[in-house]
C-alpha cells in the first residue's frame, strides 16, 4: 500500500509462460492492484497463505487473541461445563470449520493476519475499480478478519473445504480440528495446507488459468466442500476418540503393549456414527488441560535451520537420541528417498536442458554456434545450474560416512558422487594455510 491511485507500483511480478489449453490471460489490472498490495498470485489466480497443519480440539479466548464479546458473536456461548462464556480462561470446544490462524514474531514470514488484511483491501478495490461493484469487507483493522470465511486446501488435492476464521496463536502453523484436517485428506502428522479468503476463490479463480498438462488441476479448489460429512473423510477420523477421560483398562493394555485395536471402553467418532447421531463431530470429550497452547516451540526447528545440512544434523541428533526410532535405517531413508533422487533428477536436467539469454530471456535447445543470443547477442546460460545438482552432495556424504549405510547404497553414492566429478570436475577445498 503507500502508492497513489494513479500510481503504478514499481515491481507486478507475473508467470512466464502460460500453460493453460486456452491460454486466456489475467486482465493486467488485478495483477497491478495484487502488486500495490503487495500480494503474489497462483497458478489458478488466488492468493494463498501455507503452513503447518497443528490438530487442535478447545482453546481459551485468551489463546486466540479474540475477545469473549466476539465469540459469543461467532456462536461460542457455552463452555465445555455448560456454563455461558464470560471470562477469557474458560475453555471452549473448536467447532469444526473454525480455524486458528498464525501470527508468530519469531518467524521471518509474513504474517497471516498482515496477509489477509492486504487480501481483503485488494479485493475491495477490485470489486469498486474492477468490476464496478460495492465493496464487500470493509475492514477497519485486522480484528475484523475475525468471523470470514476462508477456503482451505491440502497439497495434491482439488477440493477445498470452507472454513471461518476466530482468532490467531503465536504459533507458525494453521490450528484446525483433526476434522478439518481430515476434510482436506490429511492424517494431521505435520503437512501444509493453503488457506485462501473465500471471496478471492469465487472472484478470481478460474480453471482457464491452469496448465492443461497432467497434474495441472492439482491443488486447485475445483470443488468447495461446505460442511464436513463423517461419510466423506478420511476413515482415519473414525478412530478419534471422544471420551472425557480414559479407562484404567487402556493404562493396563498399554503395559502389555497391546494394538490399540484391542482396547475397548473408549467412545470413538466411529461409535458415533454406528449410534446414528446427526453431529458426530461436535462435543468431543476434554481430557488434559494446559496453562497456554502458546507456551513452548512455537516455530519449527525446519524453519528456523537456514541450510539443509544444518536441518539434517537436527533431525539426526533427534532420532539419535529416540529410543525406539533406529538412527542408521533413517540415514538411509534420507538418502535414499531424498537426497539421491534429488541428485540424480536434477542430474537428469541438467543433460536435457535447455539454454536462455540472460538479457532478452529467449530459449534454446542448443548453444548456437555464435556462442551468444541470435536474438540480440546476450549470453547464453544454463537454465539449470552446477549448484542445483550439488546442493545436497555434501550432507549426503556426510550421511553416508557417519552412519552404518549399506554397501548398495554407500556405492551408489559413490557413483553418484563420481559422475558428478566427471561432469563439473573435482572441487578442491584448501583446508590449512
Amino acid at each position: 500500500m503507500g502508492y497513489s491511485e494513479h500510481e503504478v507500483p514499481p515491481l507486478i511480478k507475473g508467470i512466464r509462460k502460460q500453460n493453460s489449453l486456452s491460454r486466456i490471460p489475467e486482465n493486467l489490472a488485478k495483477g497491478i492492484l495484487r502488486a500495490k498490495f503487495n500480494l503474489s498470485v497462483n497458478k489458478d489466480g488466488t492468493i494463498r497463505f501455507d503452513g503447518i497443519e497443528i490438530p487442535l480440539t478447545h482453546f481459551k479466548p485468551i489463546e486466540i487473541r479474540t475477545s469473549v464479546e466476539k465469540l459469543i458473536e461467532l456462536g461460542y456461548k457455552k463452555d465445555i461445563k455448560g456454563n455461558d462464556l464470560v471470562d477469557k480462561n474458560q475453555i471452549l470446544e473448536l467447532r469444526p470449520h473454525d480455524i486458528v490462524m498464525s501470527s508468530c514474531n519469531e518467524s521471518s514470514e509474513q504474517k497471516s493476519d498482515d496477509v489477509f488484511f492486504n487480501i481483503a483491501n485488494f479485493i475491495d478495490e477490485e470489486l469498486s475499480r474492477f468490476y464496478k461493484l460495492p465493496k464487500y469487507y470493509n475492514l477497519k483493522d485486522k480484528s475484523d478478519l475475525i468471523g470470514q470465511s476462508v477456503v482451505c486446501i491440502a497439497p495434491h488435492n482439488c477440493a477445498g473445504v470452507v472454513g471461518r476464521i476466530i482468532g490467531y496463536s503465536d504459533m507458525q502453523g494453521i490450528l484446525a480440528t483433526p476434522y478439518m484436517h481430515a476434510a482436506m485428506r490429511r492424517d494431521c502428522d505435520g503437512d501444509e495446507m493453503a488457506v485462501m479468503m473465500l471471496m478471492d476463490v469465487l472472484l478470481n479463480f478460474s480453471r482457464e488459468f491452469l496448465p492443461s498438462h497432467r497434474g495441472g488441476s492439482q491443488d486447485a479448489p475445483l470443488v468447495l466442500n461446505s460442511r464436513i460429512r463423517a461419510g466423506e473423510v478420511d476413515d482415519q477420523i473414525l478412530s478419534f476418540e471422544t471420551c472425557s477421560k480414559y479407562p484404567l483398562e487402556l493404562y493396563k493394555a498399554a503395559e502389555k503393549s497391546l494394538h490399540s485395536s484391542e482396547i475397548f471402553g473408549l467412545e470413538l467418532v466411529r461409535d458415533r456414527l454406528k449410534l446414528g447421531e446427526n453431529e458426530p463431530f461436535v462435543d468431543a470429550g476434554f481430557t488434559h488441560d494446559t496453562e497456554n497452547i502458546n507456551i513452548g516451540n512455537i516455530n519449527g526447528a525446519y524453519k528456523k535451520l537456514p541450510t539443509m545440512k544444518e536441518k539434517v544434523a537436527g533431525q539426526m541428533e533427534l532420532v539419535s537420541k529416540i529410543r525406539a526410532v533406529d538412527t542408521d535405517d533413517v540415514a538411509r531413508l534420507i538418502l535414499e528417498r531424498h537426497f539421491i533422487r534429488d541428485i540424480r533428477g536434477n542430474l537428469r536436467k541438467f543433460a536435457r536442458q535447455q539454454f536462455r539469454c540472460s538479457k532478452c530471456n529467449e530459449k534454446f535447445r542448443r548453444v548456437p554456434l555464435s556462442g551468444s543470443c541470435t536474438k540480440c547477442g546476450g549470453k547464453i546460460i544454463f537454465t539449470i545450474s552446477e549448484g542445483s545438482i550439488k546442493k545436497y552432495l555434501e550432507p549426503a556424504q556426510e550421511l553416508a560416512n557417519k552412519y552404518n549405510i549399506s554397501n548398495y547404497t554407500r556405492e551408489g553414492m559413490d557413483l553418484t558422487q563420481d559422475y558428478i566429478e566427471s561432469i563439473f570436475g573435482k572441487e578442491d577445498k584448501q583446508s590449512t594455510l
